[in-house]
């Protein structure tokens, strides 16, 4: 499939992308963007094929980020109302679910489609950390600069720099004290 090609302007055919920055690629067939002047995609990106992104709420402005050479792989999911960053030189395998966002449910009167959506939260993946195939980033969390998210996993809550996390929920499996990898049962003195 052809590729839409960032030369710093909008590809012919779509709405503008708030940025779109030079080489970056984002692969066809692209599903859908909701709101693309919401979502800034830096130099160098790639979004693989089948990509989903939604930034729903677009006089927030800019509430989508792909910061530069940011990789991203099939089938993303990606909903926004707060604020969704994907830092420089992250990669994200295929299939990942990202939203700062998730419906209302409380009011066991009303059907939940018309409760709303949860505002108030943002995610933010740190630069250069790699995220699973097919986990889910959900709520307000911060996944930490070099950080790893395994296969499947779903975070809900943050995980810290250079730390390895797997589980649902997602769990500290390794970290990183400065000097050496640790598993989480081993003792750092």
């Amino acid at each position: 499939m052809p590729e839409i090609r960032g030369d710093g302007d909008a590809p012919p055919g779509l709405p503008a992308f708030a940025s779109l920055g030079v080489y970056s690629e984002i692969e066809q067939p692209l599903v859908s963007v909701v709101n693309p002047g919401s979502v800034a995609i830096g130099v160098a990106v790639h979004i693989g094929a089948y990509a989903v992104i939604e930034a729903l709420v677009p006089e927030r402005g800019i509430t989508v980020e792909f910061d530069d050479r940011a990789y991203v792989g099939h089938f993303l999911r990606l909903t926004s109302v707060g604020g969704v960053r994907i830092g420089a030189d992250a990669m994200l395998s295929d299939r990942v679910y990202v939203s700062d966002t998730s419906h209302i449910y409380e009011d066991v009167t009303r059907p939940i489609k018309v409760q709303g959506l949860r505002d108030g939260r943002s995610v933010d993946i740190g630069d250069g950390a790699w995220v699973g195939i097919g986990a889910a980033i959900c709520g307000n969390v911060r996944i930490g600069r070099n950080a790893v998210v395994g296969a499947n996993a779903v975070v809900v809550r943050d995980v810290p720099d250079c730390t390895v996390v797997a589980g649902n929920p997602a769990v500290v499996v390794r970290r990183h004290d400065g000097d050496a990898w640790h598993w989480a049962t081993d003792p750092i003195d």
